[in-house]
């Protein structure tokens, strides 16, 4: 990772130090953008963008010419994830509104989608999005907030999904 965006992260790190804007840490990043990188998506969908912290550790993973989408209903914590995005110059598209009106809309297919929002619409976000064959699918707090998604974890062990312990539980599965 380069020094700027290394930078870009530190300050969200910063800006997050009590949780108030409920972002993923900083080993989670590292994971995600570990098994972005070894997919090599071109098009990753992200639903909880909050203040942009996870959308840079996945665009910074991709190879040039790939793109993040990413959709947040917070209006607070989208200002702030635009000018992290604007400063990062990574390729992060930031689409402000509800997520299960909005995916449904996209024309774009995607090869990767990172969840991260209201946890018990993890399942209708899967569903809703239009994903390519053997797109991978990464879940946050599928064991700090197990109880709120159990119909997507159910689903995701039909999908042999791994779930790693980080602090708040990470799973992941190829469709």
């Amino acid at each position: 990772m380069n020094k700027a965006i290394d930078k870009i992260l530190r300050e969200q790190e910063s800006l997050n130090k009590d949780g108030l804007y409920s972002t993923i840490d900083r080993e989670t990043g590292f994971i995600i953008s570990t098994l972005i990188k070894k997919r090599n998506p071109k098009n990753v969908l992200e639903v909880g963008t909050s203040i942009g912290y996870s959308g840079i550790w996945i665009a910074s993973a991709l190879k040039k010419g790939a793109k993040l989408t990413t959709i947040d209903g917070w209006k607070e914590r989208a200002a702030i994830a635009k000018k992290n995005f604007k400063k990062s110059k990574l390729p992060i598209e930031l689409i402000e509104g509800r997520a299960l009106e909005i995916i449904p809309k996209l024309k774009t297919k995607f090869d990767a989608v990172f969840l991260d929002a209201t946890k018990a619409e993890y399942l209708k976000y899967l569903r809703a999005a239009k994903l390519n064959k053997n797109a991978l699918v990464i879940a946050d707090n599928t064991i700090s907030h197990a109880h709120k998604m159990k119909d997507f974890l159910d689903y995701a062990e039909k999908q042999c999904a791994f779930t790693i312990k980080t602090k708040s539980g990470l799973t992941f599965f190829v469709l």
